[in-house]
């Protein structure tokens, strides 16, 4: 029973992790599911009407929390498959862990392969560009740009200079120390170093997205180790399960 003690101590702490990796995925598909969304508010709907396209940064953070329940429930499934000893539960773990693994996978490579993609630039420049032009005449939409400003430390779509067209100033959220001044002025060397909203939402998106699919693919080696295992102990459970068998059809053992 040594072995099979061992292979139950290494999925319980591997399930644990698989359990705390599936709610922080989830977490950042909600939180990446936010950001998004506070960016296409800014967007004047009117112009959106009949684009009916979805784009890469609104698909993924769908899938990250999609990803992330699964992961939990199967990390479920698991601990309990071990705890028990239940045959039965450690197949059906295994079978999820290869269609995890497999998903994880493709995940990771579509991520990869068009997170960099013309696609996800132009999504987000778009939005961020629609979002500056409509706070001109929108009060609301000028604070929530002001907002992904101050949060973003960038400035204006392209950079400082897009201001000068319509104002006479910078706004605030340009500054690094808004909150202490009046005013902030286009000769402000921090406000006119600062990047455009555009570039800096675009990097921000792209590193998310692949740290989180980069991620993904280390915890499917870990995924690959626990299908093993769980292959040894689904193994080692039936040797038991037919020695018992046998002791209880002999009788010439005690």
């Amino acid at each position: 029973m040594a072995k099979e003690d061992m292979y139950k101590a290494i999925l319980y702490i591997l399930n644990v992790l698989y359990a705390v990796f599936g709610i922080v995925t989830a977490a950042t598909g909600i939180w990446f599911f936010v950001q998004v969304t506070e960016f296409v508010s800014l967007r004047n709907t009117n112009h959106y009407l009949l684009d009916y396209r979805v784009y890469w940064p609104q698909v993924a953070p769908w899938l990250f929390i999609l990803l992330g329940v699964f992961i939990l429930s199967i990390a479920f499934c698991g601990y309990c498959g071990t705890q028990k000893e239940s045959r039965g539960m450690l197949g059906i773990y295994g079978i999820f862990l290869i269609l995890i693994i497999l998903g994880q996978a493709i995940a990771a490579v579509l991520i990869f392969v068009f997170v960099d993609g013309e696609y996800t630039d132009t999504f987000v420049k778009d939005i961020v560009y629609d979002g500056y032009y409509n706070s001109q005449s929108n009060p609301d939409v000028f604070k929530a740009f002001g907002r992904i400003e101050r949060k973003l430390k960038c400035c204006g779509a392209n950079d400082a200079r897009d201001y000068r067209s319509w104002r006479n100033d910078l706004p605030l959220t340009c500054c690094l120390d808004s909150y202490y001044r009046a005013t902030c002025e286009f000769t402000d060397k921090e406000a006119n170093e600062r990047l455009g909203c555009a570039k800096v939402a675009s990097v921000y998106t792209k590193i998310i997205s692949s740290v989180i699919a980069g991620v993904s693919l280390l915890m499917s080696l870990l995924e690959i180790v626990s299908l093993i295992l769980a292959w040894k102990l689904f193994n080692a459970l039936g040797e038991v399960e037919h020695y018992i068998t046998e002791r209880k059809e002999g009788e010439t053992e005690c």
